[in-house]
């Protein structure tokens, strides 16, 4: 497998994959005999979001192997695979993210979380548990077979996505309000049948993430890809309107 220089449509789709996956596979290391020491490397199945830089956030209990792994050595890495699996599943796109998982304590990581993870409301204050953001240092893209790619620069901008963290709020009001209609087209689709409210519940350059609540039935969230990402928040609405328009037709 041959690494090239990395495209734009490299970096894109490795942020689209970390944005719409909801879990991800948590490489740690375990402490090692002497003081310091690195031990045996572990891996485990932990949900996840993203901040509006790309940055992932978890959710993990201080009683998991994991978490007392990053508490000895915060360096972790991530697997991301989203959408249907082939069957040779190394001709699945995937990234990996390196980095160090640090502590946070920041409302908008929490918020974001709960947005994807609307069911670990009912434990995420529990005094065992804590939110974590990844400050990514690499990232290694795998589009195929000899179609690989090292990445040092993969997050939005941080103009940019503080451009959007600050606007999300009120975007979200208004695709909520006026424009819902257009928000139920984009969504149409997602769930198999029965009617579904849509909600949408967070908002990044990338994409929007839409909770869909349909009587009898668990609400799930879905991720509604922008292509290409926005170039500053005055553009979500227009993207919305223009995807609904695509997909009524």
């Amino acid at each position: 497998m041959t690494d090239a220089q990395p495209t734009r449509a490299q970096r894109r789709l490795s942020r689209r994959l970390i944005r719409a996956a909801n879990r991800a596979a948590l490489g740690t290391f375990m402490p090692g005999d002497g003081e310091g020491e690195r031990g045996l490397p572990y891996v485990s199945l932990v949900a996840v979001a993203s901040d509006h830089d790309g940055s992932p956030i978890l959710l993990l209990s201080t009683l998991a192997d994991h978490t007392r792994n990053i508490a000895a050595d915060p360096h972790v890495s991530l697997l991301f695979m989203d959408g249907p699996i082939q069957a040779n599943p190394q001709q699945d796109p995937r990234v990996t993210l390196m980095g160090k998982a640090v502590r946070t304590e920041e409302p908008r990581h929490r918020a974001r979380f709960l947005a994807r993870h609307p069911g670990a409301a009912l434990y995420a204050d529990f005094a065992d548990f804590g939110f974590f953001r990844v400050a990514i240092e690499k990232a290694h893209f795998v589009g195929g077979f000899a179609r690989a790619a090292w990445i040092n620069s993969i997050l939005v901008a941080s103009e940019g996505a503080k451009a959007m963290a600050e606007a999300e709020a009120g975007l979200l009001e208004r695709m909520n309000g006026e424009h819902s209609g257009e928000l139920a087209a984009c969504a149409a689709g997602f769930l198999d049948s029965g009617e579904a409210i849509w909600r949408a519940v967070a908002l990044d350059v990338d994409g929007l993430d839409v909770r869909g609540h349909r009587e009898g039935a668990e609400d799930r969230v879905f991720r509604i890809a922008f292509d290409p990402p926005l170039a500053d928040p005055a553009s979500a609405i227009p993207a919305l309107m223009n995807l609904a328009e695509r997909r009524r037709k």
